[in-house]
């Protein structure tokens, strides 16, 4: 497609306690069902024997595991090394569960310090559009936020912030994926995004919209 436009959903939080019905299946479920992919970004002490189901079943479909450290605590309050710590576990448990080790971090609550910065030896992903589910926005209000980045240019190449365990999020990604691939859009993950954008990301550096220089001329 000539006109595609590429964006980047990341979901955070995962992985839940596996259920064919749970809202996070339902997401990988329609993505699946669209062949579109997403990254998702899993916290360490979440990952067991059971939950590790999901995140199978997501790198089957193609989407990317991240690391959203291990306890999901306020790491802008830690030191260097607990930094580290946090997201070595992580990345430890996600090399055992997919084979593969997580290129990408997301700090929880999107943090930013030097002591972050400096901890962490992974690109970090924040995000330019926020779908407020984690404020408790509807359905209506997710998918609104969204479309109007899109009508707004501010949804191509874009990293968007949702949830994996929310009713609401659920929802809307099943009505915004097929009505933003009939609008010309692909969901990758995002290092397919910064790959086809010619960006290679850097650890200890933040990224929240991944376009190329180009895309800003």
């Amino acid at each position: 497609m000539t006109n595609e436009k590429l964006v980047a959903f990341t979901f955070d939080d995962g992985p839940m306690e596996y259920s064919e019905e749970s809202t996070a299946m339902n997401i990988l479920r329609t993505l699946e069902q669209y062949g579109q992919r997403a990254t998702f970004f899993y916290v360490g002490g979440q990952i067991n024997e059971d939950t590790k189901k999901e995140i199978e079943f997501a790198q089957s479909i193609g989407c990317e595991a991240g690391n959203h450290s291990y306890s999901h605590g306020h790491l802008n309050e830690s030191s260097k090394e607990e930094v580290e710590k946090e997201l070595a576990r992580t990345t430890e448990l996600l090399e055992k569960y997919t084979r593969k080790k997580p290129v990408l971090a997301r700090i929880p609550y999107l943090e930013q310090s030097d002591t972050i910065l400096n901890g962490a030896d992974f690109p970090l992903i924040a995000c330019s559009v926020d779908s407020g589910d984690w404020a408790k926005a509807s359905t209506e209000e997710i998918i609104k936020r969204i479309m109007d980045a899109d009508a707004n240019g501010d949804l191509e190449n874009a990293v968007v912030l949702l949830h994996e365990h929310y009713e609401t999020t659920m929802q809307a990604v099943k009505i915004l994926i097929p009505d933003l691939m009939e609008k010309g859009y692909r969901f990758v993950t995002v290092s397919e995004l910064a790959k086809h954008n010619g960006i290679a990301l850097e650890s200890h550096k933040v990224y929240e919209k991944i376009e190329s220089a180009k895309a800003n001329s």
